[in-house]
């Protein structure tokens, strides 16, 4: 790991092309929102990266896991090769922040703040481009889909986004709308939690509703299990290892006055220690059974083990925070002491390379707003933010200041 740090000199030419393209970074930031894609589906939003990429002139590849983007800034001098990750894809909802950029999709929206995040990394990757002359190594710049899907890392990762050349260290960021803009976090160890995701079908007899004694009835049967699967958290999972079992979507029965056949349920599970991961499969399966038996009901269960617990690496943060710290001040750099129960799949990456996760504040000031709601929106001042941090972290990462 590189060990030169920072000169005032360094940060005031960072400031100074930073301030220089923060408002093109803030319209690209703006295209995208108003043209939202889902996960895999970002093809327009990949175009866009691709376009500031090549008038650049960084090189890069298209299609890496789908729709993934990778561009690669060269050093003048050899060195090692930090990337910055960038998720790209939005969310399946309506917007309702009444911004003039708003989504021209419906049902589609940037409300996790990606379309920032792209921004982000352009801007970086604009701001070092014009500094090579000054890098030992090599910056990788990824561009990824389908984070919101938890699946868009790893396809990345199967098309070798880890490889030629080998990444030695990455910087991962997410805004965070509860901080004050202009302000970053990190976690010292746990930043999110692991998830695993369960498809239920749950099968019954269907019957009239006014003669449920000829029915098996699934309806009620979901609604005794949903309220029984909550008790494993609170009855069977210690105390200190945090644990969230949710069910997000049920769908069963077509009229008011027929019990169905079926009915299918679809949630998460997210937990910190790998033991409390295993005893709710666990015991989500032994409820299932004892449904089968108390009331009379069939089902099918889909269970799959998704992200890893997402950690920062020691070393890695302690460059990246001194860092934040030369380039916007002490009292701007915040040690968070709670971690999410969210999760992200950067994991994939941290567990593989030592990396390092950011939260970069992105509060609007009178807004009741958070990640994944309607009304989202992202306080601009995240992006030159979140530059200026990527920017000096890559560059003492590099080495590049010894």
């Amino acid at each position: 790991m590189g060990g030169g740090r920072t000169t005032l000199v360094d940060n005031r030419e960072i400031d100074r092309r930073t301030d220089k393209i923060t408002q093109e970074v803030i319209a690209i930031r703006r295209a995208i929102h108003e043209n939202p894609e889902l996960g895999f589906e970002e093809h327009e939003t990949a175009a866009r990266v691709a376009k500031l990429l090549t008038e650049q002139g960084i090189p890069f590849q298209t299609g890496i896991g789908g729709t993934g983007v990778v561009g690669m800034i060269e050093g003048v001098a050899p060195g090692p090769t930090v990337a910055i990750r960038a998720d790209m894809d939005a969310l399946p909802m309506d917007e309702e922040s009444g911004v003039p950029f708003a989504s021209n999709t419906p049902g589609k929206m940037h409300a996790c703040g990606h379309d920032a995040h792209t921004a982000i990394a352009l801007g970086a990757a604009m701001v070092l481009v014009g500094m090579r002359n000054q890098l030992k190594g090599r910056v990788k710049l990824i561009f990824q889909p389908a984070e919101e899907l938890l699946v868009g890392a790893e396809a990345m990762i199967k098309d070798g986004v880890l490889e030629n050349p080998n990444i030695d260290f990455a910087l991962g960021y997410h805004n965070l709308p509860s901080m004050a803009a202009g302000k970053v976090g990190y976690h010292g160890d746990v930043t999110y939690a692991s998830a695993d995701a369960f498809d239920i079908t749950l099968r019954g007899v269907s019957g009239h509703g006014a003669h449920p004694h000829m029915a098996v009835d699934v309806i009620t049967a979901a609604a005794y299990f949903i309220t029984e699967l909550q008790t494993v958290v609170s009855r069977e999972i210690s105390p200190v290892h945090p644990a969230v079992v949710s069910i997000g979507k049920i769908v069963g029965g077509t009229a008011r006055n027929i019990l169905p056949d079926t009915l299918s349920l679809e949630g998460t599970v997210r937990t910190l220690d790998p033991q409390a991961r295993v005893q709710v499969e666990e015991a989500m399966r032994r409820l299932l059974e004892g449904f089968k038996t108390g009331m009379r009901i069939g089902y099918k269960l889909d269970y799959r083990n998704g992200v890893p617990v997402m950690r920062n690496d020691p070393k890695v943060l302690a460059s990246v925070a001194k860092s934040a710290r030369d380039i916007l001040g002490d009292d701007a750099v915040i040690e968070l002491t709670e971690y999410s129960m969210a999760s992200e799949d950067f994991a994939y990456f941290t567990e593989r390379v030592p990396s390092v996760h950011l939260r970069i504040g992105s509060k609007i000031d009178g807004l009741d707003t958070a990640a994944h709601r309607s009304n989202y929106d992202c306080n601009e001042l995240a992006i030159p933010t979140g530059i200026r941090v990527l920017v000096r972290s890559a560059l003492d990462l590099l080495g590049s200041n010894s």
